[in-house]
């Protein structure tokens, strides 16, 4: 067999792939292991030893990438990957049985896969490996979220009904110190940095406390290994070799959304720490892992607190949503849903047909507003038949979506009466009203961001205007401010 060769993102790499990949194809092969002990690296070790296909590798910390190729001749690459893949985990579980490790609560490793094959659309080779090894990191990643879930006592499977909750948490918190060089500074003050703390893996080039430019270890010790690197480099300033385009956020930016941004970057730069800042001045930076890790964190933690009969964020969450919003000073609207004559439905239908009619209604909300809303909206589970939606919708829009909400649930309700005709409901004090079934009621309280409110205040001009829609018939919407008693109402 062939050397393998290693590293990541550098020109003999990208040139491999390149050539294997015109000449029938790429599979990469992403492996995150939980923990890196001498039975799992003697596992990968030997599975490398035995793969006739595999041409490249690198690893990263915890993470491992290898690359294998496919000739014209060959089976179809998926099948090249799916054996390479059982023989990987027989090996690694393997080592997880023999090792100390206590590995029961959640999988000892993860791996994500993806392909790359000449599909003649016009696209370059580079296009068509960066998407491959994004992909394929992503898969990972999905499938390591899916497995600390199934921890949970509602599983995975209440995963798709969640909103983004991550959406309250900056990234400032996952700001690290990083070391930081004056722009003038000279290469080889940073390569000396770089020599003596081998766990230092880039640094910062600031201009009067901004950060203004990027240096990873790795990309720079590929620029100095080259025939003229040092003479070229060594005693010129940092300005000359570092990445003045590198990811820089503020530290309020939500984490997941700053996942987004960084994993939307060019290969070249797909694993580069991603500088933080405060009012423009240097916070730290954070690792791609770190990024990652704390998003499957968040979405574990916020799905231990959901409703486990919706899956959506539960009071916990929601408290924090509203906080964050009541603190940026924009603009927000909230809307309170509340289901009529729950109680009377549950005595007729039974509890099954209740929590299914709950379902229904979270489903409904989450619909209209994923159409009409914008991209922020949270959507939380009070409790009961009671929902919150959160939307930086203007007043009118929030309107728009109370009157689709209410046209959405009136129009699917009758379902839920097993083809019974209904026209009168009882209400808790055991009094007839003439009414065809479950309606839905909305409290609409808008917020402009000029006054100074809180969460009691919200939830109290919640509950006037939730009183005044609880004395009209058929599902309405009330709409007020919060220090207004009354502003308008519509029905539907």
């Amino acid at each position: 067999m062939e050397d393998i060769g290693y590293g990541l993102l550098d020109r003999a790499m990208i040139h491999q792939i390149t050539e294997r990949w015109r000449h029938g194809g790429i599979g990469i092969i992403v492996l995150q292991l939980r923990h890196v002990n001498a039975a799992s690296l003697e596992a990968v070790q030997l599975w490398e030893s035995q793969q006739t296909r595999l041409f490249w590798r690198y690893r990263m910390e915890n993470d491992y990438f290898f690359f294998l190729n496919r000739m014209k001749s060959d089976r179809q690459m998926k099948l090249i990957l799916d054996s390479a893949i059982t023989s990987l985990k027989k090996g690694l579980q393997a080592a997880a049985a023999e090792s100390s490790v206590d590995e029961r609560a959640k999988p000892p490793f993860t791996i994500g896969t993806a392909s790359a094959s000449p599909s003649g659309l016009g696209r370059s080779a580079e296009t068509m490996i960066y998407h491959a090894l994004r992909d394929a990191t992503l898969s990972m990643l999905r499938l390591r979220m899916k497995e600390d879930e199934t921890e949970l006592p509602f599983g995975s499977g209440q995963a798709g009904a969640r909103s983004e909750w991550s959406s309250s948490v900056g990234i400032g918190i996952l700001a690290k110190a990083i070391p930081t060089f004056d722009l003038h500074a000279q290469v080889s003050s940073l390569a000396k940095l770089f020599e003596s703390n081998t766990h230092v893996q880039g640094a910062v080039i600031v201009n009067q406390g901004r950060p203004v430019g990027l240096v990873m270890k790795e990309k720079m010790h590929q620029m100095l290994a080259g025939q003229f690197g040092l003479p070229l480099y060594w005693n010129r300033s940092v300005e000359k070799i570092m990445d003045d385009d590198s990811l820089v956020v503020d530290a309020s930016i939500p984490v997941e959304q700053v996942a987004q941004l960084a994993m939307a970057r060019d290969i070249s730069r797909l694993y580069d720490v991603v500088t933080i800042t405060r009012n423009g001045k240097l916070l730290g930076a954070a690792s791609i892992r770190s990024i990652l890790e704390c998003i499957t964190n968040l979405r574990t933690e916020e799905a231990r607190t959901a409703n486990p009969l919706t899956g959506l964020p539960g009071n916990a969450a929601i408290q924090r949503e509203m906080k964050q919003r009541i603190e940026s000073r924009q603009p927000f609207a909230v809307i309170y849903a509340d289901l009529d004559y729950f109680k009377w439905y549950n005595d007729c239908f039974g509890f099954a047909q209740g929590d299914a009619l709950i379902r229904y209604t979270a489903a409904v909300l989450q619909d209209v507003t994923g159409i009409l809303g914008g991209r922020g909206d949270f959507i939380g589970h009070i409790g009961g038949d009671d929902f919150i939606i959160l939307t930086g919708s203007s007043a009118e829009d929030a309107d728009k979506l109370c009157r689709n909400m209410i046209w959405r649930f009136d129009g699917g309700i009758k379902s839920f009466y097993n083809g019974e005709d209904v026209a009168h409901v009882v209400d808790r004090s055991g009094n007839r009203i003439e009414q065809n079934g479950v309606s839905v009621s909305l409290s609409l309280v808008y917020c402009d961001g000029s006054e100074d409110i809180t969460t009691e205040h919200i939830s109290q001009a919640a509950a006037r205007l939730k009183k005044q829609a609880k004395q009209l018939n058929g599902s309405v919407h009330v709409m007020g401010e919060v220090f207004e008693k009354h502003l308008g109402e519509g029905r539907v």
